[in-house]
C-alpha cells in the first residue's frame, strides 16, 4: 500500500450500518444510564437530611404544581421507591447490553430509562448534568426508532435526530466559549481547574507552568467545537478525526474533571453522526450495511 492510498483510507469515513449505529448507540447511552443509577443507590447520604437532594427541602421547588403532581413526586421521593426505581433502571440498562434481545425488549427497556428519567429528574434535580439530558435523548428516539423498526426512514429520522442534537450541543458550546474573552486569552482553562467541583491542583501547576501550551489547549477546544457541522462535509471524511479528538478531549475531562459520565452520552452520538455523515447512498431507507 503507497502512501496516498494509505491517507485517502485514513480519511475516508467507516461504513456503518443502520441496526449497528442504532444497537450501539442504545448501548453507550445505556452504559451512562447504569453508571448514574449505581452512583445514586451508592449515595444514600446524599437524599437524607442535609444533603444536597434532600427531598424535605427540594419538594419546595413544586410548590407550584397541582396537588396530583406534588403527591406523585412525594411518592416518588420515598426511600424505598427511589431504591426500586434505580436498581430496576439498572437492570435495564444493563439488559440493553446483552447482544440478541428481542426488539420488543429494547424497545421496552428504552422507554423505561427515558420515562423513569422524566419521573425521577425533581428527586435528584441537584446533580443531574447535560450528560443525563443527553442520554435521556438518545434512550428516547432509540425507543422511537426500535418501535417503528420495520419503516427504515423512520430509524434514519432517529439517527438524524440524535447527531443534530450532538452537533448543535458541540457547536452552541463553542460559540459560547468564543464569545468570552477568558476563553479566548486562554485563561478560562487554569481557571477551571482552581476550583473546588472540577478542579485538579496537579493539572491546574502544570497550567500555570507551561501558560502557552494552556492557551494552545484552549484554543484547540474552541477550535473542535466551533467546527463540529463540518463532519457533514467532505462526505464524512472529516468524521473520524473530530470524534476522535473530542472523544479523547471528555475521556481526559472523565480523568481532570471527574465528569465520566459525559464520556458514555457523548460517545452514544457517535455511531449516529457515523451513520448519517457516510456516503448519502449508505443513509437512503433500506441502505446501509448491518
Amino acid at each position: 500500500m503507497n502512501i496516498s492510498s494509505a491517507a485517502r483510507r485514513s480519511l475516508s469515513s467507516p461504513v456503518i450500518g443502520r441496526e449497528r449505529a442504532l444497537t450501539t448507540a442504545e448501548q453507550l447511552s445505556a452504559t451512562a444510564y447504569l453508571m448514574s443509577s449505581l452512583e445514586i443507590l451508592a449515595a444514600e447520604r446524599d437524599r437524607q437530611k442535609g444533603g444536597l437532594n434532600n427531598w424535605d427541602l427540594a419538594r419546595d421547588n413544586y410548590t407550584w404544581a397541582p396537588p396530583k403532581v406534588r403527591a406523585s413526586l412525594d411518592f416518588l421521593a420515598r426511600p424505598d421507591v427511589t431504591r426500586w426505581i434505580h436498581g430496576a433502571r439498572a437492570l435495564a440498562s444493563a439488559s440493553l447490553l446483552v447482544p440478541g434481545t428481542s426488539r420488543r425488549h429494547r424497545a421496552a427497556a428504552n422507554g423505561f430509562l427515558a420515562l423513569t428519567s422524566v419521573a425521577t429528574y425533581p428527586r435528584h434535580h441537584y446533580g443531574t448534568d447535560g450528560s443525563d439530558q443527553l442520554s435521556f435523548l438518545v434512550q428516547s428516539a432509540a425507543m422511537i426508532a426500535r418501535l417503528g423498526q420495520r419503516q427504515p426512514a423512520l430509524v434514519d429520522s432517529c439517527l438524524w435526530y440524535v447527531a443534530l442534537q450532538a452537533t448543535l450541543s458541540y457547536a452552541t458550546s463553542g460559540y459560547v466559549k468564543i464569545a468570552s474573552p477568558i476563553w479566548r486569552s486562554g485563561e478560562a482553562l487554569p481557571g477551571i481547574m482552581r476550583t473546588e467541583t472540577y478542579g485538579d491542583g496537579k493539572v491546574y501547576d502544570l497550567m500555570k507552568r507551561y501558560p502557552k501550551a494552556s492557551r494552545k489547549l484552549a484554543h484547540a477546544v474552541l477550535a473542535m467545537e466551533c467546527a463540529f457541522p463540518a463532519v457533514f462535509l467532505a462526505k464524512g471524511r472529516l468524521t473520524p478525526a473530530m470524534l476522535a479528538g473530542l472523544g479523547s478531549f471528555h475521556v481526559v475531562n472523565a480523568r481532570v474533571m471527574g465528569l465520566s459520565r459525559f464520556v458514555w452520552a457523548f460517545l452514544a452520538t457517535y455511531p449516529a453522526i457515523l451513520y448519517v455523515t457516510q456516503s448519502r447512498e449508505s443513509t437512503k431507507p433500506g441502505g446501509g450495511s448491518r
